[in-house]
């Protein structure tokens, strides 16, 4: 059967999910396709025959809720299907119904001693008795205690029976044998806790084939990149290194390798919920039950394929075809797959001759003392190539060493390192400068226009015996212009130069980096020695001479503050003093020529106090005179 793969492709929702789905099919159910994501998925296609007989699954119990998100049915006839398993909790419930336990139903005696009363058929050698259990008693016997059911018979008398093997007893009520015969399907129905026995359905018992769709969690596919020095450049080939972990063999199957990032939602469907419900009083109305809010599915739409040609010089990788989606890129291997379930297969998908773009890459600012070999390369396909660990070999010369390549968009650069050139030595010196440019006063502030200027000096001491051109990325600094002796390439994350260093010899890359700064300097409140910078840095003869002016009615303001605290002082010295004679006057009270004179100190130290008050005051005065003219000068 052909299995209608662009239909599912036209509307197929992908649940990025986790889904680790070992799925044995029955013989009518076969793989047809799978989708391997470096998103750590695999989107199964399959088909299965649905007639009198219904689909049966076997199922992960650990992976049920992903199957049941994600399975799409395609049904021909157009009927509605259904699938139908085990609940999570069937085995409790099945013995929240029967009159005894899931331990009884595996020990007799306890089976008998919880079904008291229960109507027997006993057998032992031929005979047979009948009546009512009366459950299961222990009596010693000579290789230790021994079970003894005990059964009143229909005549009334009790009889004893040795629960040994030639003991026969059967529940002679047939709901009595059915309810254990339940059990023991509810306890085979548990036999295997890790699986869900699953079976779709549908009232139409017609026979037809139907299409299957699924996700499951697999591991993810790897890319092994393999880089080979040719004399036309650059031979990448990509390996893809897949695990069959379906649990079921693939057998001519088509692989597709699909390559992105998609988002991954577990959605607990199998698990069993109840609604959260308010604790009522006994006297209250019970509070209405709020139905649980159902799970948000992201999704992802995959656009229908579109063929590509496969990739130009496939002779070292097996035919693809390729198309691309808003999210991921996928490679369709054009022969199918035959793999074991549990096995894994390396393959090539892809060869792509890319321009020889070897080079030997010194990163500023890294601190390193040899530049690296590097390998400089550009997706030309209009598809992702998957990231992956890339060995490069040199030809004539064998393995050159190893990288890691990043996933890469269509038209995307990366420079990946495999080794590093330790005949070739790079140092770094740097300094820099602050130049200003402009200066201006304007409402109190001065306003200060500077050219910062940052230089690095690459010195570059090149192999002894080769010459190499050295590719020099500096790093790109917000806000910064860069200038050297020639123009730089431009790239997202640096300045790139190429510098040409002669077997032996020595060749320096200076780079300088220019980045304009403004600074507001508040001149109402400024400090003589901040003030003296700015002078000293001034380039414009008007400001030049503001500042003069400024610095001196700030020295003047300053020897001004100094005599308003010398005559501050001095009236707290005198005011000290006086205080002092009056309560030695006061103290001796006499009229002595010492107190006399001493009256006449204190009343001479009114005086001297008044004066250096009136001292203070015109100190406090003049300070206050030097601010306006500050201002009138600045213009605050």
């Amino acid at each position: 059967m052909s299995f209608p793969l662009t239909r599912f492709r036209r509307a197929l929702i992908l649940s990025a999910s986790t889904l680790a789905l070992a799925l044995p099919l029955n013989a009518e159910t076969m793989i047809r396709g799978v989708t391997l994501s470096t998103a750590g998925l695999a989107m199964i296609e399959a088909s299965g025959h649905l007639g009198s007989d219904p689909i049966r699954l076997s199922i992960a119990r650990n992976d049920i809720d992903d199957f049941l998100k994600s399975l799409w049915v395609v049904d021909p006839a157009g009927a509605v299907p259904w699938v139908t398993m085990t609940g999570p909790g069937s085995f409790e419930d099945a013995f929240a119904h029967f009159p005894f336990g899931p331990q009884d139903v595996t020990d007799p005696a306890r089976l008998f001693a919880a079904m008291v009363g229960a109507p027997l058929t006993v057998e032992r050698r031929g005979e047979t008795w009948s009546g009512l259990n009366m459950g299961v008693t222990q009596r010693p016997g000579e290789n230790g205690p021994l079970n003894v059911l005990t059964v009143q018979g229909d005549d009334g008398v009790l009889h004893s029976f040795v629960m040994d093997d030639a003991l026969g007893v059967r529940f002679a009520d047939a709901t009595d044998q059915q309810t254990l015969t339940a059990a023991l399907r509810a306890w085979r129905g548990s036999a295997n806790p890790r699986r869900v026995e699953v079976t779709l359905d549908s009232a139409d018992h017609s026979e037809r084939d139907l299409d299957l769709v699924y996700l499951q969690n697999a591991p993810l596919w790897r890319t092994a990149w393999r880089a080979v020095d040719t004399p036309d450049g650059i031979r990448l080939i990509g390996w893809a290194v897949v695990e069959n972990t379906t649990g079921a063999d693939w057998d001519q199957v088509r692989l597709t390798l699909a390559t992105g990032s998609v988002r991954a939602i577990s959605a607990q469907l199998y698990e069993r919920r109840y609604a959260q419900r308010e604790q009522a009083l006994a006297d209250a109305i019970p509070a209405p039950m709020v139905a649980a809010a159902g799970l948000r599915r992201e999704a992802g739409i995959v656009a229908e394929a579109a063929p590509m040609q496969a990739f130009a010089d496939s002779a070292a990788s097996i035919a693809v075809t390729a198309d691309d989606g808003d999210s991921f890129s996928r490679f369709t291997l054009d022969t199918p797959v035959t793999l074991a379930a549990g096995q894994m297969m390396s393959v090539p998908f892809l060869s792509e001759l890319l321009p020889d773009a070897r080079l030997t890459l010194y990163r500023g600012g890294s601190g390193d003392l040899h530049p690296t070999i590097a390998l400089s390369l550009e997706n030309p396909l209009p598809l992702r190539l998957p990231a992956g660990v890339l060995t490069l070999y040199e030809d004539g010369r064998g393995h050159a060493g190893d990288a890691m390549i990043p996933e890469m968009a269509p038209g995307a650069t990366e420079t990946v390192t495999f080794a590093r050139d330790t005949a070739v030595e790079v140092r770094e010196e740097n300094g820099g400068s602050e130049t200003v440019r402009e200066m201006r006063l304007a409402n109190g502030l001065l306003y200060v226009t500077e050219d910062l200027e940052q230089r690095t000096t690459y010195r570059i001491e090149g192999a002894p015996e080769t010459a190499r051109d050295i590719t020099v990325d500096h790093p790109r600094r917000d806000g910064w212009t860069v200038s050297a002796a020639t123009g730089p390439e431009e790239r997202p994350d640096a300045w790139r130069w190429v510098v040409h260093v002669p077997a032996g010899g020595r060749e320096s890359l200076i780079v300088t980096e220019r980045q304009p700064r403004m600074r507001r300097v508040g001149l109402m409140d400024i400090d003589t020695n901040t003030l003296a910078y700015w002078q000293g840095r001034s380039v414009d003869p008007r400001v030049t001479e503001t500042l003069r002016q400024l610095a001196d009615l700030r020295n003047q303001i300053s020897l001004a503050q100094a005599d308003q605290r010398t005559q501050t002082q001095a009236v707290q010295t005198l005011e000290r003093e006086q205080q002092r004679l009056v309560n030695l006057i006061v103290q001796l009270g006499d009229d002595s020529q010492a107190n006399r004179d001493r009256r006449a100190r204190v009343d001479a130290i009114d005086a001297e106090i008044s004066a250096a008050q009136a001292a203070n005051a015109a100190a406090v005065q003049r300070v206050q005179d030097l601010h306006r003219q500050i201002a009138d000068l600045i213009g605050a």
